[in-house]
């Protein structure tokens, strides 16, 4: 991506900073300690949280009253709200398949689409392509592949053994149409990711931010939701350093497309390992 695309670099206003920070903290203990909430499983923490959404909204409001970021500041207190209202887990029944497309896919995606353009007046990017792709990116995406692969055998077979679990999948009868659902799952939520937190979070940040602040507070949305969708233990470290990667790749390459080719690069490998865990020496398809 060219440069102008991210053309926000002047010092930030304090009160900005401050506001962007609370609404990321507000993410993490909203969403990210919804259902995991180590390390003290009894203490509310969502309640900080929203008090920590409030703050965050009403200080952009209060010293920058209907700027770009106060704007922004609602249209993720919203995405904040929806994903806290919604089932987020590895679940694929049709009930809940229903339920993700409807607040995922219209909530999270359509409507702050629709906001930004004729709201904000400022459309989000969906740049799929920029130009050729060069050598370099061509190999990024087996490099990525097998770095994946390394770690993802790791994290399910030494690191977090019972990881499988989070995406439940049946020890009897047909196993053929879990699998299917699973593995339309995975590249469901894979694409969802990076037009949520990439093509939506990351660039309004950006219009607001320069760039590592803007990459740092979209890579804790893209981990707080994926630990609380399945990724426990070593997950959200090992999440925020890919989003960070993720954000930088699109930074430099401007193509929305290739962060998602990349992205279900790595979420055929989890397929992988999941269904393995559940079915030891099944292979590579269902």
């Amino acid at each position: 991506m060219t440069e102008s695309a991210f053309p926000f670099e002047p010092p930030v206003p304090a009160a900005r900073r401050a506001s962007l920070w609370l609404i990321t903290a507000a993410m993490a203990l909203v969403i990210g300690l919804k259902s995991h909430p180590a390390p003290l499983p009894d203490v509310p923490w969502h309640l900080p949280g929203w008090l920590a959404l409030a703050g965050g909204v009403g200080l952009a409001w209060w010293r920058e009253p209907d700027s770009r970021w106060a704007r922004t500041t609602v249209l993720l207190a919203w995405a904040i709200g929806i994903l806290f209202a919604t089932n987020i887990d590895g679940n694929t029944s049709d009930a809940h398949v229903l339920e993700l497309v409807l607040m995922l896919g219209v909530g999270i995606l359509l409507l702050p689409a629709m906001a930004a353009r004729y709201w904000l007046r400022e459309p989000l990017d969906y740049r799929w392509l920029n130009g050729r792709w060069s050598l370099r990116m061509w190999l990024w995406l087996p490099a990525g592949f097998a770095i994946a692969f390394a770690f993802l055998w790791f994290y399910f077979n030494i690191l977090t053994p019972t990881l499988h679990h989070s995406w439940p999948l049946p020890l009897e009868g047909d196993r053929d149409e879990a699998l299917w659902r699973l593995f339309w799952g995975c590249n469901f939520v894979g694409i969802w990711d990076e037009l949520a937190f990439i093509n939506f979070v990351f660039v309004l940040l950006s219009r607001s931010f320069g760039f590592r602040e803007a990459n740092l507070a979209q890579a804790v949305f893209f981990a707080s939701f994926l630990h609380e969708m399945a990724f426990v233990g070593w997950g959200p470290p090992v999440i925020f350093a890919f989003a960070l990667i993720q954000g930088l790749t699109y930074r430099r390459t401007g193509s929305l497309l290739y962060i998602v080719v990349l992205h279900l690069l790595v979420d055929s490998v989890l397929f992988y390992m999941i269904a393995n865990r559940w079915y030891p020496g099944w292979g590579w398809h269902p």
